[in-house]
């Protein structure tokens, strides 16, 4: 970002495309490869269609259309593999308040008044202050609580943990419920686990 421009095409079978580049568009992408989108059937033509402005790549190029799909979302930078398991501290969705409030304080942009290209989006969303309440509340999610904390700093994160806790999936829920059940029953676990 700092010696190119950002993108605004992808090249794809030798044909540029001109893309949809504002973070709106790649929050809704982001929403369609969670678990969490209650269709299901979402398909790679559907993510084309959100992705492209006019001219979409062929079929025949999916693999390729999809590969620089992929690369403009992670912006630019190469896919990272394994490392820690990455907790969920934050949900585009639940936390929208927050994060709207966040960019409003730290850079008195109005997330909802302005066209901001995802590459730009993203780098300021890393850049938040643990200043801003946004941030605060992702360390609260994050933490970690230990034996080497005393009784009242483990007793704070808990009810903070608890108070901003993201809400949990249906299907992960509905889990939890049948393992309590069984459990209440004195029914086995090992087929729900």
């Amino acid at each position: 970002m700092l010696t190119d421009s950002v993108p605004e095409s992808l090249t794809i079978a030798g044909t540029e495309y001109e893309i949809n580049t504002d973070f709106r568009v790649w929050l809704k992408f982001e929403m369609l490869l969670s678990d969490e989108v209650e269709d299901s059937n979402t398909t790679l033509v559907d993510i084309k269609k959100l992705i492209f402005k006019s001219k979409i790549p062929p079929d025949r190029a999916d693999e390729e259309a999809t590969e620089q799909i992929l690369w403009f979302y992670r912006c630019g930078k190469p896919e990272q593999k394994g490392g820690k398991s990455s907790k969920k501290i934050f949900d585009y969705d639940y936390d929208d308040g927050y994060i709207c409030a966040a960019f409003m304080e730290q850079y008195h942009i109005d997330l909802n008044k302005v066209n901001l290209h995802w590459w730009k989006f993203h780098a300021l969303m890393l850049s938040l202050s643990e200043n801003t309440e946004f941030v605060k509340i992702m360390g609260y999610r994050a933490i970690e609580i230990n034996s080497k904390m005393s009784a009242a700093q483990k007793a704070f994160y808990q009810k903070m943990k608890k108070h901003y806790k993201l809400p949990v999936k249906k299907e992960e829920q509905q889990r939890i419920t049948a393992i309590e059940d069984a459990l209440i029953n004195g029914e086995p676990i090992d087929n729900l686990l």
